[in-house]
């Protein structure tokens, strides 16, 4: 028998896993509170008490039990989950909230109701319904639903929003509920790739002929924003979001997303006019950043580079950054600001790949949702931090946000510190993907001395981890 454990999560939550480190769910939550995709945080600010959502590939409920607390008892969630060892760990887990509003489901959602084999994986994450020739491996047989007949049998006639994350299922359940996403026109969350680095650009059109448009989160604003089809997407971008006309309007009411218009509206260069300014305006370095514990060390220097007319392109970068962090402005304007920043200091870096302009990029492609650029910018800036060392002649932003409020005594090792923990933050998903290979930034992070609780924490699985491969030599 599967010995259990509860987990609890940054808002209170606890889900029941099983009690192993050797699992991606119990390792990312043991590592991280919470589980690692943007998202989550999105939809649990989205929620609100009374509303009814719907989560297929719950799994241990990462999604299903946040939700149920956010919608709270005059809500109600349903949650479909097929795999029947897994279906039992969430079922414990709803019973140790105590949510009598949610409703699971130990089905797989498809295009036509029947039954079906489930190729069973070590990870319950990767299960998937076997289309063609049967696995080799070892598989159950589940009951499949539809959406439209599920409408019809729970009776739902307002649902907000809708969770889907089935293992390549997605197009199948989007034929299934043809009604469905006619009649209720919900917030869709849907996992974006096929598989590790395939998009699924068949659904993002499935959805669009629906009438469904397709938006992506900003992480740094928790906003959502269009998604363009026509570009290549950030490789660690998993979920886009979609919706019709009508949820948009309201949506865009709420402040939390923004149309395809109001995008090509605003235009780029219009914001990048608006980070215009010299030490008097609101959003110049000298007002945003200077009073900030760790700009104590640098604040002289940076003045008087400004004043020789150095780096005045970062210096526009960096006022954009902050009015996009002023929350009494409108999603469309602080979102206007962050592009132009992002575009500003990524073409700064592109012209001139040195100093703290690279920390700055890093912090501001996180917040845009490059990702990439992030991880990049953050690869190099170590790389140049080792050749180098820091030339402080031009103010920044920490890569981390955690950082700002730590003073800098010593500027090498405390920027060392704040790179590697937003590397080891950001260039993968978890040290479960990483294995034995993140055990010396780790330590380094340790022995640095400004590590947060989570860096600790991961030290600590990477050496059980290890520890656990060598009892089974």
């Amino acid at each position: 028998m599967v010995e259990t454990t509860v987990l609890p999560l940054l808002d209170g939550v606890r889900i029941v896993v099983p009690d192993s480190i050797e699992l991606i769910t119990p390792y990312v939550l043991r590592e991280q509170q919470d589980f690692f995709e943007d998202e989550l945080r999105f939809v649990r600010e989205l929620l609100q008490p009374g509303q009814k959502v719907i989560d297929i590939g719950a799994n241990y409920g990462v999604y299903t039990l946040p939700m149920a607390q956010k919608v709270g008892p005059d809500g109600h969630v349903w949650a479909f989950e097929p795999t029947s060892s897994t279906a039992q760990f969430l079922a414990q887990g709803i019973a140790a909230n105590a949510f009598g509003h949610v409703t699971l489901e130990q089905k797989a959602v498809s295009s036509s109701p029947g039954s079906a084999q489930l190729s069973l994986q070590r990870n319950s994450e990767l299960n998937s319904i076997i289309h063609g020739q049967p696995s080799a491996g070892d598989s159950e047989t589940v009951t499949l639903v539809t959406l439209d007949e599920s409408m019809d049998r729970h009776g739902w006639t307002d649902i907000e929003l809708i969770k889907i994350d089935a293992e390549g299922e997605e197009n199948n359940i989007v034929k299934g509920g043809r009604r469905f996403f006619a009649n209720l026109a919900p917030l869709v969350q849907y996992e974006l790739k096929k598989d590790a680095t395939n998009v699924n650009f068949s659904l993002i059109r499935e959805f669009a002929a629906l009438g469904y448009d397709s938006y992506r989160l900003v992480p740094g604003l928790n906003l959502l924003v269009p998604f363009d089809v026509g570009s290549q997407p950030d490789p660690y971008l998993l979920n886009l979001f979609c919706c019709k006309s009508a949820r948009a309007d309201r949506l865009v009411e709420r402040g939390v997303l923004l149309r395809s218009s109001d995008v090509c509206r605003m235009g780029a260069s219009v914001g990048m006019n608006a980070g215009s300014g010299g030490a008097g305006a609101p959003y110049h370095w000298s007002n945003s950043l200077a009073h900030l514990p760790y700009a104590a060390t640098f604040s002289s220097a940076w003045r008087a580079a400004e004043q020789a007319g150095d780096s005045m392109g970062v210096i526009r970068g960096l006022s954009l950054y902050s009015k996009s962090r002023d929350a009494t402005l409108s999603p469309a304007d602080r979102f206007r600001a962050l592009e132009a920043s992002f575009l500003a200091l990524g073409a700064e870096c592109e012209r001139e790949p040195v100093r703290l302009r690279l920390a700055s990029l890093a912090r501001v492609a996180h917040d845009y949702g490059a990702r990439a650029v992030s991880v990049n910018a953050l690869r190099q800036l170590l790389e140049y931090i080792r050749q180098a060392g820091v030339d402080p002649n031009e103010p920044f932003l920490p890569p981390p946000e955690r950082f700002d409020s730590i003073p800098c005594a010593e500027p090498i090792p405390w920027l060392v510190a704040a790179v590697l923990e937003q590397l080891e933050k950001r260039e993968h998903y978890s040290t479960f993907y990483v294995g034995a290979a993140a055990l010396e930034r780790l330590e380094d992070i340790h022995a640095l001395g400004f590590g947060s609780p989570e860096m600790e924490r991961r030290l600590s699985l990477v050496r059980l981890r290890i520890d656990h491969a060598r009892r089974q030599v």
